[in-house]
């Protein structure tokens, strides 16, 4: 369980950042402390946001001393944040040592009887941050009215949204509708914090700041004064409320934006992976003995061999498919079952993946047969630290054609390098930011040489666990007429 404290600071008063300060105190020693929208210098106070925007990064250090003084997640609420000669309307989480965990620009800026569009720039991030409390995603005010952002959140992990607002009279209706809503459909927990009362410039915040648990159910709220409420609650209940009801696990998608994978866990709920960079390793088994050998027989086909082992080669990351079809331009390509490890900033995620690649272009430039042919992943992934602590019993299978009975290819996972190894071998090889790197594994032998057909089939089975992850995929050769065709 952890404890939350939504600390509803009116509108306008005197001294506000005292005030907000000696109200942060006065919460207790909750272990998430949440402010409204713009608090400083308030809302309305249009003419006074460049002067406010001058005190911000003060403010974050004062309230971040604060944050390590009551050893609390600190969400400050949004400031009016200058960068460049832009200014943004900025939500920002500190942790509990004081340490900023999130930054979002409010992507939504509001225009109906206010000037925010006028005097801010729109931000472009959706903010998804760990803290030490779960997954958090941050939002501000009229975000609430795009469900889009919220579920892109969901999807980007978070078992909680944290709104900052400075929602009016008289569309309180709207404000407690649109709290419900957002943690219904994602089935997660909202936290909401607003102001209230007098604005000075003709609106009145309407307060009832709220907490909703993935049912929709209000675990705690306040009225329409200043005020501060503190509730427990248990994010675990996020996951449980998708296992007991798994409506996201029914959603269809019916089109995607960009290029992004939409994968689903063991649940069923949808991930959203955004991938940036496909490295593809070679002649990673553990057999060193094996793998000379290996090489020395490909040299014999006419393949080059590799000037380091274990090997690399980086593709563009639209090279990624989960289709259950993939195009070729040649009649001599072919898959290979191998498994995927997908960075991101909670973790990773295991995919099984087929390495299809151009054979007759491989004895002439290899980077290019890779670079050809879409690498197909299934759409299900398991989470690594799932799996792990049993991960040399996994099973590999492979079936060319995909209802072949006999397999291709078949062994167990102990027979490549483990994940851990892999990630630090490229970590160490090619640097940068991890998150969002897929990295296929390497493959096992086959049974027999290569053989081109229409169909291929990958499975990663979990004798442990009693399930598999699997991709099938029909071969389509847009080159092939009658007289060539994969058969």
């Amino acid at each position: 369980m952890i404890s939350i404290s939504l600390v509803q600071l009116p509108a306008v008063t005197d001294e506000p950042v005292d005030h907000a300060e000696a109200q942060i105190r006065a919460s207790g020693d909750a272990d998430l402390i949440v402010l409204p929208e713009i608090w400083y210098p308030g809302y309305f106070a249009f003419d006074d946001y460049a002067a406010a925007a001058a005190q911000t990064p003060d403010l974050i250090e004062r309230f971040a001393a604060l944050a390590a003084e009551l050893n609390s997640c600190l969400h400050i609420g949004s400031l009016i944040e200058q960068d460049s000669d832009d200014l943004y309307n900025t939500s920002i989480l500190l942790g509990p040592d004081g340490i900023e965990l999130g930054r979002y620009r409010k992507i939504h800026l509001f225009g109906y009887g206010s000037r925010e569009q006028l005097l801010l720039a729109s931000g472009e991030d959706v903010v998804v941050v760990n803290t030490p409390l779960g997954r958090l995603g941050l939002a501000v005010c009229y975000d609430l009215r795009f469900p889009e952002l919220f579920r892109r959140m969901t999807e980007q992990g978070a078992h909680g949204f944290v709104v900052a607002s400075a929602w009016p009279h008289p569309r309180v209706e709207a404000w407690t509708t649109l709290l419900r809503a957002r943690a219904l459909e994602n089935q997660t927990f909202v936290v909401a914090c607003n102001g209230v009362g007098p604005s000075g410039y003709e609106a009145t915040l309407c307060g009832r700041s709220a907490i909703i648990d993935p049912w929709g159910t209000t675990v705690a709220s306040l009225g329409d004064d200043p005020a501060t409420i503190t509730a427990s609650v248990d994010l675990r209940e996020v996951e449980h409320s998708r296992s007991r009801f798994p409506a996201l696990a029914d959603r269809q998608l019916l089109g995607e934006p960009d290029n992004d994978l939409v994968l689903r866990c063991d649940q069923g709920a949808v991930v959203r992976f955004s991938a940036k960079r496909l490295i593809l390793a070679g002649y990673t088994g553990r057999d060193t003995e094996a793998v000379t050998a290996y090489i020395k027989k490909l040299e014999t086909e006419g393949i080059a061999p590799p000037e380091e082992v274990p090997a690399y080669f980086v593709l563009g990351a639209d090279r990624l498919t989960t289709a259950n079809s993939i195009e070729v331009a040649t009649a001599a390509s072919c898959g290979e079952v191998e498994y995927a490890l997908l960075i991101d900033d909670e973790g990773t995620w295991v995919a099984v993946a087929s390495d299809h690649t151009d054979r007759a272009l491989e004895t002439l430039d290899i980077p290019a047969s890779k670079q050809s042919c879409f690498k197909v992943l299934s759409e299900q992934v398991w989470r690594l630290s799932e799996i792990e602590d049993h991960w040399d019993e996994l099973i590999f299978e492979a079936w060319n054609p995909a209802d072949d009975p006999k397999p291709y290819q078949s062994g167990s996972v102990a027979a490549l390098l483990a994940p851990s190894e892999l990630l630090t071998l490229v970590e160490r090889r090619f640097g940068g930011p991890m998150s969002g790197t897929v990295i296929l594994s390497g493959t096992i032998a086959a049974a027999s040489e290569f053989d081109f057909r229409s169909s291929f089939k990958v499975e990663l089975r979990d004798p442990i666990a009693g399930r598999s992850l699997i991709a099938d995929y029909s071969v389509i050769n847009v080159l092939a007429d009658d007289r060539q065709t994969n058969n």
